[in-house]
């Protein structure tokens, strides 16, 4: 398991987008994901879209992109906060690599 967050500053701010990951391997292969993203919406999104693009993958940089793209690809965001998509992209991403042993 893993989490990251996408903040403004380093200390004393809230998050501007955050990820959770949680990843069950079978050796190299993902056999069950969670994905979790905070503050992008009123409540935590679980991302069913997310946990399918990891499922039966071996984890790399590439699928961890395309699962964050996937988690993401619903996303409607408000006029005044579309920048958090990326945002969310990125943790999204970076979640998984970190809840899969790399290095972020």
């Amino acid at each position: 398991m893993a989490h990251y967050e996408v903040r403004q500053k380093a200390a004393f701010d809230w998050p501007l987008a955050v990820a959770a990951v949680a990843l069950k391997l079978d050796g190299s292969n993902v056999q069950a994901a969670r994905v979790v993203l905070g503050y992008g919406a009123p409540t935590p999104w679980l991302s069913s879209e997310g946990e399918a693009a990891l499922k039966g993958q071996s984890i790399s940089d590439e699928t961890a992109q395309k699962a964050a793209a996937a988690a993401l690809g619903s996303a409607k965001p408000l006029s005044g906060n579309a920048y958090k998509v990326q945002l969310a992209r990125v943790a999204v991403k970076r979640a998984i690599l970190k809840a899969a042993g790399g290095a972020v």
